[in-house]
């Protein structure tokens, strides 16, 4: 038997791919690499999220807590400092003639002669007794309403004594009176009962240690 020569067949191939395609490959597939990486490792990702929540949540602390549940405080005025009263005060003339009252005191001190340091006179002159303030000094300020109306703060005394300070004024029962004293207090004096004639006079007096200034 003589020798086959004879060349085995190939197999059967598929069409042949262009050469150009190949380069498309290659450029594309790394392109797509990229963007699925840009997506991943982007703004949005997960991985950015938790290190934003990472960033931003701190743990509560009771500092925080209060200040979220307590809400600022909020300032209101002084009150007035209140030296004396409200509180009546007797002023006996059953013997006529004055009576001084000194209010820069822890409590008013009366005396029927004249003495160092009075805020206001209590005179008897007929069927109303008169308050006379010393030296003339334009302190006591009449306010208008009877006894049953509200009375003022300080500051509304202090006011009115400045506005419409007198030196005298008609002790009429129901009477309201704004007083500056000798030390800069201020006073309110309500009329609360005038004897007939010679008597026992009985005023509500209220003396507050502010400053009028």
């Amino acid at each position: 038997m003589s020798a086959d020569n004879t060349t085995p067949a190939r197999p059967p191939q598929g069409p042949h791919q262009p050469r150009w395609a190949w380069w498309v490959v290659g450029i594309v597939i790394p392109v797509v690499g990229i963007l699925v990486t840009v997506l991943m490792n982007g703004p949005g990702s997960s991985d950015d999220k938790a290190a934003d929540d990472t960033d931003t949540v701190r743990p509560t602390t009771s500092a925080d807590e209060k200040t979220a549940t307590t809400p600022p405080p909020t300032k209101s005025p002084a009150a007035d400092r209140v030296l004396y009263g409200p509180d009546e005060v007797k002023v006996d003339l059953s013997g006529g003639g004055a009576m001084y009252i000194d209010l820069d005191t822890s409590e008013p001190l009366l005396s029927g002669s004249d003495i160092k340091g009075a805020d206001l006179i209590y005179q008897t002159t007929g069927d109303d007794p008169t308050l006379y303030t010393p030296d003339s000094a334009l302190t006591l300020a009449p306010l208008a309403g009877s006894g049953d109306a509200p009375a003022p703060t300080a500051s509304e005394c202090a006011d009115a004594v400045e506005s419409n300070g007198a030196s005298t004024g008609t002790a009429q029962r129901g009477g309201r009176f704004c007083l500056l004293t000798g030390e800069g207090r201020v006073a309110y004096l309500r009329v609360v009962a005038v004897p007939p004639g010679r008597g026992v006079g009985r005023l509500d007096v209220t003396v507050w240690d502010t400053p009028a200034a």
